[in-house]
């Protein structure tokens, strides 16, 4: 059975944030300035360090807060009023679902991860979930201390594509959390873009380089487009159109990035703030797993599906996760090697 909308006169959300890593946390702090009903489910040491000294954030987000915070959602309260904001690793959503299907039966699911993947199992399985293209830069600096570096920009809607009340009464709630959030009824376009922009997170991780050099010098910035257009040719075969964050169309992203020229680093040029994208920080910390076979592993499926070569994600699909597995920390590849190795 499917749960109805929750009208906007409804009383009051209830946010349980499944997942509160480094954004989920910023997501956690900013509800809760707001006024709004906030739980966090965490695990590990950081969960410990919630539930003792509570959580500590500073950066674009600051304050310390003393929010309920548990393992699982069994012991958390849930009424029909409930939101569930999935904030985990996608390759974390599978067991997390497993342990609360029946808890999470008739309730909304918000998926905030990177890929199409959550949203796409979520809605085979039965469960009401909806798309959220989310735009936060943020980094776990020890248990329960985060630093919001970054950006707060969120687009939510109906998956595939619609709204509802739900969508309207959530992004009401984040814009009193200032932040940037609105309704989209085509959300899925947007995390498709959202999708490419972090086929470079392999690329960042493997290079060690922070979010705000991206763009700077001309060998880092050739080999995103690169590597984004073969994105471009596998998704144009599969009829998929995705919006980047500029709100253009990915081949227009594209030109864009290969106009010569050195660029200027972007956002705050204080190194204390410089972004990492999660996957450098799954490395940084020797997490054994990392997402990108849900980014460059979803983009070589796709290539192999309609017979399109795509050497350079497939080479950061299997490099990334390979060094996940070895434990070896960002910085392990140069852009050179990582042309040499997509050659081979």
């Amino acid at each position: 059975m499917t749960a109805q909308p929750i009208p906007r006169e409804s009383p009051q959300l209830n946010y349980i944030v499944h997942g509160a890593g480094a954004i989920g946390c910023v997501l956690g702090a900013r509800l809760t300035q707001a006024g709004r009903s906030v739980a966090l489910i965490a695990r590990g040491d950081h969960l410990a360090a919630l539930q003792h000294t509570g959580l500590h954030i500073s950066g674009y987000t600051e304050g310390h807060f003393r929010l309920p915070a548990a393992r699982r959602a069994h012991e958390l309260s849930i009424d029909s009023n409930t939101v569930v904001l999935l904030a985990m690793k996608t390759q974390h959503t599978f067991e997390a679902i497993e342990q609360h299907r029946e808890l999470y039966d008739d309730v909304p699911l918000f998926c905030f991860q990177n890929s199409v993947t959550n949203e796409e199992w979520l809605t085979e399985q039965g469960f009401r979930a909806y798309g959220v293209m989310v735009r936060i830069g943020a980094r776990i600096d020890e248990p329960g201390v985060v630093t919001h570096t970054g950006a707060r920009r969120a687009q939510i809607g109906c998956w595939p594509t619609g709204s509802d009340e739900l969508c309207a009464a959530v992004v009401d709630d984040f814009v009193a959390a200032d932040m940037r959030a609105s309704v989209d009824d085509n959300v899925s376009v947007a995390k498709w873009g959202k999708l490419v922009l972090n086929l470079t997170n392999a690329f960042s991780a493997l290079i060690d380089l922070p979010v705000q050099e991206w763009f700077c010098d001309e060998e880092t910035r050739f080999f995103m487009a690169d590597l984004q257009e073969e994105a471009a040719d596998v998704l144009d075969a599969a009829g998929i159109s995705p919006i980047m964050d500029d709100g253009k169309d990915l081949r227009a992203w594209i030109e864009r990035m290969r106009i010569p020229g050195r660029r200027e680093p972007r956002g705050d040029s204080d190194p204390v703030m410089h972004s990492y994208p999660s996957t450098w920080q799954d490395l940084h910390f020797r997490r054994p797993t990392v997402e990108v076979e849900h980014f460059n592993g979803r983009i070589c499926e796709l290539g192999e599906k309609f017979g399109i070569d795509t050497p350079l994600n497939r080479t950061l699909n299997e490099l990334c996760q390979d060094a996940a597995a070895r434990r070896l920390g960002p910085g392990t590849e140069t852009v050179a090697s990582l042309r040499a190795a997509a050659l081979r």
